[in-house]
């Protein structure tokens, strides 16, 4: 019934989350595990080459750090993903995400998140409201990719980038994006406490990342965002005050990490909002910002 779909590099990580699914899942299932050791392809191309060998109806795409933490989620997943309108579940997500540079995650009031979140010696519980009992799939436009499950007919419809997304950051976000943006479907993140799960390490923002994130903005989804859940209410005053921010963050995180593409981000952003005050101060701290690094990396 359900295909799980691995990328690997290493293997006895990836042994252990078969066995986890063995113990918890409660249903049939087979694993279809791909070495990236030494093919090094990239996380689009090998999802979607496993996806092809699936010989189930319903995918899993999951991270070899991710571990299901109570028995019989399969069912519940499996019942949900049945639905006509079904598109993507997973367990951390965004129900608005607007035309400003950033992973899924663009602001605190706008995600949604159910999961356990450990490493660095530790493990905490990550919820926000929108996941309760009552309603314990809450829809959202985009999902990280921790765990994404999937019908292999949607999937089939859309797949992974593999063309504009060569590396192993955005996928994710661009798959789920893409599908609500299609209007058939509608994405989920999952609140049920049996089907819960592990994340067991936390993400890297390196320059792959920065250099993908602004790739995806600026040409997967030209035209695309703003998108939003169509239930949820949101002022546009207070999402242009959002948007404002996200974007001073990201450049913000830029300059401090000394990665490249600051200039781009930067010009954009200066003319992007109207030049209040705020956005006026915004946009000089950006600038010194950058002017330092310039410096720095000359000297």
């Amino acid at each position: 019934m359900l295909s799980v779909i691995i990328c690997s590099i290493e293997p006895e990580k990836a042994e252990e989350v078969k066995a986890n699914i063995d113990k918890t899942s409660g249903i049939p299932h087979e694993f279809i595990v791909i070495d990236n050791r030494e093919k090094k392809w990239p996380i689009t191309k090998a999802y979607n080459e496993g996806a092809k060998m699936a010989k189930y109806p319903y995918l899993l795409f999951i991270h070899e750090d991710v571990f299901f933490q109570r028995e019989g989620w399969g069912r519940i997943i499996l019942g949900k993903l049945a639905e006509k309108d079904c598109g993507v579940i997973g367990y951390a997500g965004t129900r608005v995400m607007w035309n400003s540079y950033s992973g899924w995650f663009q602001t605190y009031e706008w995600q949604l998140l159910m999961l356990y979140q450990g490493g660095k010696g530790e493990t905490s519980i990550l919820s926000s409201s929108g996941v309760e009992l009552e309603h314990p799939f809450g829809e959202v436009v985009c999902l990280d990719g921790l765990a994404q499950f999937v019908r292999k007919d949607v999937w089939e419809e859309y797949r992974y980038d593999d063309v504009n997304l060569k590396g192993f950051h955005c996928y994710d976000v661009d798959f789920t994006l893409r599908i609500c943006a299609g209007g058939k479907y509608k994405n989920y993140v999952c609140g049920v406490p049996e089907a819960i799960v592990e994340h067991r390490s936390h993400g890297n923002l390196n320059q792959a990342w920065y250099d993908d994130t602004i790739r995806m903005h600026d040409t997967c989804w030209k035209g695309l965002l703003p998108l939003k859940v169509e239930s949820y209410e949101i002022e546009l005053k207070e999402a242009l005050r959002e948007a404002e921010r996200i974007d001073h963050y990201f450049l913000k995180k830029m300059t401090k990490g000394g990665f490249k593409g600051q200039g781009h981000v930067l010009r954009r952003f200066i003319f992007k909002y109207p030049m209040t005050g705020k956005h006026l101060g915004h946009c000089i701290e950006d600038s010194f910002r950058c002017l330092v690094h310039i410096f720095k990396k000359h000297n």
